[in-house]
C-alpha cells in the first residue's frame, strides 16, 4: 500500500513539472517585452543592401542596424568625388562605418576610373532621402551628377 502511494504521490509529481513546462510560447505583450517583439514589415526588410547608380530615384527598405553598400562609378584621378549629402547629420538615420574604398577598373592602372563604395550602417528606425553629390573642386558646389534614393528603416 506505502508502495503504490509512493507510485502516485511520483506520478502526480511528474505530471506537475511537466504542466509547469507547458506555458505559453509566445511573448507576453508587456512594456518590457515590446522591444523585443518584431513586426512582419521588420522581417522582410533586408539587412543588407546593395546599391549601385542604377538604383538612383527609388525608395528602398533596411533593418535597423543593417549595412548599406553604395558603390558609385568614380574617377578620383580626375578631382571629381563623391560625397554625402547630409543636411542634417546630427538627425540622420545612418552612420559611415569605414572610409569609402576605391576600386579600380583596371587593377593594374594606378590612376582611372572605377568604383567607390561606402559602407553605411542604418543606426535608427525612421525614412530619409539619402542623397551623393558628384563634385568638381574647379567648379564648385555645383554637383557633376547626383545619386539619390528614399530610405526605409524598419
Amino acid at each position: 500500500m506505502v508502495k503504490s502511494g509512493l507510485l502516485a504521490l511520483l506520478l502526480v509529481a511528474m505530471l506537475l513539472l511537466v504542466a509547469a513546462g507547458c506555458g505559453p510560447t509566445e511573448p507576453s505583450q508587456t512594456a518590457s517585452s515590446r522591444s523585443t517583439v518584431t513586426t512582419a514589415e521588420e522581417n522582410i526588410a533586408p539587412a543588407t543592401l546593395r546599391l549601385t547608380e542604377a538604383d538612383d530615384g527609388g525608395t528602398f527598405e533596411v533593418r535597423a542596424g543593417g549595412t548599406i553598400e553604395v558603390a558609385l562609378q568614380a574617377d578620383p584621378s580626375s578631382g571629381h568625388y563623391w560625397e554625402l549629402d547630409d543636411p542634417d547629420p546630427e538627425a540622420s538615420l545612418l552612420e559611415q562605418v569605414e572610409e569609402p574604398v576605391f576600386t579600380p577598373e583596371d587593377p593594374k592602372a594606378v590612376e582611372g576610373q572605377g568604383t567607390l563604395t561606402y559602407t553605411l550602417r542604418a543606426a535608427d528606425r525612421g525614412e530619409m532621402v539619402v542623397k551623393f553629390v558628384y563634385l568638381d573642386p574647379e567648379v564648385g558646389e555645383t554637383p557633376a551628377k547626383t545619386f539619390q534614393i528614399d530610405l526605409i528603416v524598419r
